[in-house]
């Protein structure tokens, strides 16, 4: 049987934050937390944050380094840039655990000023470093 030598970086990050939500001040611990690189999101919808992983690399099969884009999405300009940065720095808090060796910021927070959703989002990017996967 083949198994895959790591977990999947989207989805680490995803429930890392999904699990900091409640720790977010109240108007954004609601927030949903997807694993899509450009949601169905409209103006005037609910605030979400979304997870792509941009690129991954392993080093000789102990360790990979996944790079990771999170996007704050909300009407306003500074609503996307609260939530980026509670994102951001929840993310940068991982204490680690038996998938994850670290977080490390790539950039900070820049809001998307072009395209037909200017000033409604505003994203990331972080570097998680990935244990390999236990055998079953």
């Amino acid at each position: 049987m083949i198994v895959p030598l790591f977990a999947d970086a989207e989805d680490l990050v995803v429930d890392h934050l999904r699990a900091r939500l409640p720790d977010f001040p109240d108007r954004w611990s609601g927030t949903p937390v997807t694993a899509v690189s450009a949601p169905d999101w409209e103006p005037g919808e609910d605030p979400a944050l979304t997870v792509h992983c941009e690129s991954a690399e392993s080093e000789p099969s102990f360790t990979q380094r996944a790079a990771v884009r999170v996007t704050s999405w909300a009407d306003a300009r500074d609503d996307v840039k609260e939530l980026a940065r509670l994102a951001h720095a929840a993310l940068l808090e991982h204490p680690g655990d038996a998938e994850v060796v670290s977080v490390r910021p790539v950039d900070g927070v820049v809001v998307d000023d072009e395209g037909d959703l200017a000033d409604h989002r505003a994203s990331f990017t972080v570097l998680v470093t990935q244990r390999r996967a236990a055998r079953p």
